[in-house]
């Protein structure tokens, strides 16, 4: 999997802007293939891969204490993620459990 979509453009737009920005997936592989094409294309904004799990708590503190620590500070946090699941399949237990609104 590559770090894609809405994450990895999102990444984009914020680098283009200035922004320093941290890149945090399961897969920490996709996270540094996402950074590494965000400082290519902005070699002036520093960007930074993570692993970790958006739908931990104690993963997003950890990434959140990363920013503050490397960046002073955190500005904006934008949190996309992708759930598959077969459509077929769902009841409304199964879409709570896997995509909790909070």
């Amino acid at each position: 999997m590559y770090f894609s979509g809405i994450g990895l453009e999102s990444s984009l737009l914020f680098a283009q802007e200035g922004a320093h920005v941290i890149l945090a997936d399961l897969n920490l592989e996709s996270a540094q293939k996402g950074a590494k094409l965000v400082a290519e294309r902005y070699p002036n904004v520093r960007a930074i891969a993570t692993k970790a799990d958006v739908g931990k708590e104690e993963d997003v503190k950890a990434t959140v204490d990363l920013a503050i620590k490397e960046f002073g500070r955190l500005d904006v946090m934008v949190k996309c993620l992708v759930v598959v699941m077969p459509i077929n399949d769902q009841t409304e237990s199964k879409i709570s459990s896997t995509m909790p609104v909070r």
